[in-house]
């Protein structure tokens, strides 16, 4: 559902649904959800992949990029090299889940989003299992590559919201600036959500990307 207007664009991506999401068990990891990645790819036998993550999927595919160097392509949305969580989020989650899911897509969007994004936000939270979201919340609390995410080769394209209230642009800055071979594309009036806030925009910047690498691959998008 996260990459659903892109599905329709990019008729040939494939979005992974990680474990837990909405079936079965979540992992407390971005190490666990790595593998599950890694052996999606194999099974799936995907020839020259192109990356696509957004925000725990950034982290989930930056980690990926860094055990697999010959990824075809990298593209990195709404998440940043480090994404510590306000302690208040993992409260609420644990004390009040329905309400946790309205705050939350409240700040995933920017302040001038249709209500009806954010509604549908939180009514997909709520697919998910309370301890699922608290396991990817804990997990991105953890996560941590600034110290090594400058070692990430392959091409990547880097894209965030300029109203993005979870991952500010400064967070997508750094890792332009680390990256070596990277571009960054900030869509303005788009919040965390950027790809369904204003899809036209980051599928006109994925485009563009995607005709700028020499070898086409298939896309997973998480």
């Amino acid at each position: 559902m996260t990459w659903r207007l892109q599905k329709v664009h990019f008729r040939d991506a494939v979005a992974v649904d990680l474990p837990g999401h909405p079936q079965g068990s979540g992992y407390s990891t971005i190490e666990d959800y790595v593998e599950f990645i890694e052996k999606f790819i194999e099974n799936r036998a995907l020839s020259s992949p192109i990356l696509v993550g957004h925000s725990m999927g950034g982290a989930i595919a930056m980690t990926y990029a860094l055990r697999n160097p010959k990824l075809t392509g990298l593209v990195l949305v709404g998440t940043g090299a480090r994404l510590r969580v306000d302690p208040s989020i993992l409260t609420k989650i644990g004390e009040n889940y329905e309400e946790a899911s309205k705050l939350i897509a409240a700040w995933s969007v920017s302040s001038t989003c249709d209500t009806a994004i954010v509604d549908r936000l939180a009514t997909e939270m709520l697919n998910v299992a309370p301890q699922v979201t608290y396991g990817d919340f804990a997990a991105c609390d953890k996560f941590g590559r600034m110290n090594d995410v400058e070692n990430i080769t392959c091409k990547t394209l880097i894209v965030c919201g300029s109203d993005d209230r979870l991952t500010p642009v400064k967070y997508s800055q750094y890792l332009h600036d680390k990256i070596k071979d990277s571009q960054m594309v900030v869509i303005p009036g788009a919040g965390h959500s950027v790809m369904l806030e204003k899809h036209r925009a980051f599928n006109e910047a994925l485009d563009t990307f995607l005709g700028s690498l020499s070898v086409s691959g298939s896309a997973a998008e998480t």
